[in-house]
């Protein structure tokens, strides 16, 4: 059929194959829409993720975790925490079709609008150690104060544990649980160490808040024992090591734990320049392996600086937003914009008010390549899988030429150009990841209440 076409289309002319292409349906150049979700309410600040498990796209938010089937479309679970409680934080990753979600119970005072019409207890789960029985908090508040391992496949809770929570506020809560090496990390609070010295132990030993269980089951593994005079700030889970950013006197280090143990292997400063502190700079962990970490407003600029370092602990490439690399965006903010794979950050930066599209080695720090886009042009997402960098492109003002751009991953040359049919999203940071199944992309949205949190894509 796209043959016939294509030779009709020659027979009449260039000009309506340049209007279907440009409009995105000329077979063999454009995307069509293949399923989406319904649109919902706007979501909150906390409790939304994302992951692929299998044939199974899961989409995590404040309300509800659901699954869907990555061919079709159709929902095939739905995790509803119980009673009053939320989803606040969840894992960034998951392993073995095992995510990690954090519920909570909310604080009247502090959200007046997230007050639900039922009143039941925070769900029953197990203590601070693991499995058995026990309560999470409940009351007027209890914030994140419940985590349970989920299955992806079905959406069965296969464990709980009790979690010690900062305050009874839910608010958006960043590496306070990972997934990694068949270990789910927990990091516990006090909110206490906000205000006193890291050294003050307040009502939790600082030692002993960060602990490690079997994903699987939610047996206790160990309570590392941080150095002396820190407190557990950041938490993430690779294959062979486990990281923590830790508040010390205060100053923000990077230690790595022995996943076996929970001994501590080395600890190395963040910045050897300068103290980073936590209100003033607000890292994050983008990656246990390597270990990778983005500082906010380590220079002038304002903006993130992207800091990695060795299996040793030593510090290697440090990647800032300048006159070379362009503004970079915000893991944060942004995620879908910033991908670690290969030893190489791929990343978008804004140059001159218009998106390019670059790659960082992050052992020198280097920009390897660039690719400049056209003017008008935001990228929304990126995916970097199977040797290349896919971009999912909006076009200013336009109904009919959105579209991706795929990169070579090694060069940055341009692979593949196509184009949709409708638009694929309002702004930069609207779209927050970019999956892959076999000859899908689906791109996932926290949600706005106009565009579906889910929507797959494939080759027209």
């Amino acid at each position: 059929m796209g043959g016939v076409l294509l030779a009709v289309l020659a027979g009449c002319g260039g000009a309506t194959a340049g209007i279907l292409a440009s409009e995105g349906y000329l077979p063999g150049d454009s995307m069509r829409e293949v399923w989406s979700t319904p649109a919902g309410s706007r979501a909150r600040e906390y409790g939304n993720g994302s992951w692929l498990s299998g044939d199974t796209v899961v989409r995590s938010h404040a309300e509800s975790v659901t699954g869907h089937d990555a061919r079709s479309g159709r929902e095939r679970w739905t995790f509803t925490p119980p009673g009053r409680a939320r989803v606040c934080a969840v894992s960034t990753a998951a392993e073995d079709g095992i995510a990690l979600v954090v519920l909570g119970t909310y604080d009247p005072i502090a959200d007046p609008t997230a007050d639900p019409a039922a009143t039941d207890p925070a769900p029953t789960g197990s203590d601070s150690a693991g499995t058995g029985t026990g309560t999470a908090p409940t009351g007027s508040g209890a914030g994140c104060s419940t985590v349970t391992a989920l299955s992806l496949a079905d959406g069965r809770a296969l464990w709980r544990s009790a979690r010690v929570p900062e305050d009874t506020a839910l608010q958006a809560e960043h590496d306070v649980v990972a997934v990694g090496g068949g270990l789910a990390v927990v990091r516990d609070e006090d909110g206490a160490w906000t205000y006193a010295r890291p050294g003050d132990p307040g009502v939790l030993r600082a030692d002993r808040a960060l602990r490690a269980l079997d994903l699987r089951t939610g047996a206790p593994k160990w309570s590392a024992r941080l150095p002396a005079g820190c407190v557990p700030y950041g938490v993430a889970a690779g294959r062979s090591q486990v990281l923590a950013l830790v508040v010390c006197d205060d100053d923000i280090s990077l230690t790595a734990l022995d996943p076996a143990n929970g001994g501590v292997r080395w600890t190395t400063p963040l910045d050897e320049r300068q103290k980073v502190m936590p209100m003033q700079h607000d890292p994050v962990l983008v990656s246990a392996d390597p270990p990778v970490v983005a500082v906010q407003s380590l220079d002038d600029s304002g903006r993130p600086t992207f800091l990695s370092f060795g299996d040793d602990g030593r510090p290697q490439g440090r990647i800032a937003s300048g006159p070379a690399n362009g503004t970079l965006r915000s893991p944060v903010d942004e995620p879908a914009l910033t991908r670690i794979a290969h030893g190489r950050l791929y990343t978008v930066a804004e140059i001159d008010y218009d998106d390019v599209v670059s790659a960082f080695d992050l052992r020198s720090g280097q920009r390897l390549w660039r690719a400049e886009l056209d003017d008008r042009e935001d990228v929304i997402g990126l995916r970097v899988a199977d040797g290349r960098v896919t971009a999912l492109v909006d076009v200013y003002g336009s109904q009919g030429e959105d579209g991706l751009v795929v990169l070579d991953a090694d060069n940055g040359d341009e692979r593949d150009l196509r184009t949709f049919p409708d638009s694929v999203g309002g702004s930069a940071g609207e779209v927050k990841a970019l999956h892959g199944f076999e000859d899908r992309l689906i791109a996932v949205r926290w949600g706005d209440g106009y565009f579906p949190p889910l929507t797959a894509y494939e080759e027209r």
